[in-house]
């Protein structure tokens, strides 16, 4: 039983882990905006804005589920510790785009948003780590690999 959880551990930090031996567990959530189309409006500032799609990847140790909303990026209003420039948005509820879209702000329909299989892979990463993991242990016993105690000579 130790050996099987043991492996599972190591299972779950190669899955999270995104360089040879650097494993990372999230907890928590973060945000990926796709951009979808430049909007011809400006914000209050004169900032250029544009519409997109933020997923945001919810994690207990690895991820568990993605959830998605439409934004508006307002482009180059935030700066980062370097000083460079970066996006802020700010999330679209639907009575909000329907009332922009009524107001020939938003397009209408609005443009798609696309994940790839890679998001969705690694997204729901918790759901399919576990049961890969179990299979891969009770393979491992199925073969006998691990399944003799020390000391124990292998018969001819």
């Amino acid at each position: 039983m130790r050996r099987g959880l043991f492996i599972l551990a190591v299972f779950i930090v190669m899955a999270v882990s995104s360089q040879g031996a650097h494993a990372t567990l999230y907890f928590g959530t973060w945000d990926k905006v796709q951009h979808l189309q430049d909007l011809n409006a400006k914000g209050p500032k004169g900032e250029a804005l544009s519409l997109g799609y933020v997923t945001t990847t919810h994690s207990f140790m690895l991820p568990y589920r993605m959830s998605g909303d439409y934004v508006l990026v307002v482009r180059g209003s935030a700066r980062d510790i370097r000083g460079g420039t970066g996006d802020v948005f700010h999330r679209l509820p639907k009575e909000k785009i329907e009332q922009m879209q009524r107001a020939g702000a938003l397009p209408n329909p609005l443009p798609p948003y696309r994940h790839t299989i890679f998001d969705y892979l690694m997204g729901y990463v918790l759901w399919w780590c576990i049961p890969v993991t179990i299979a891969f242990v009770v393979f491992l016993q199925m073969l006998g690999i691990g399944s003799r105690t020390r000391g124990e000579t292998r018969s001819a």
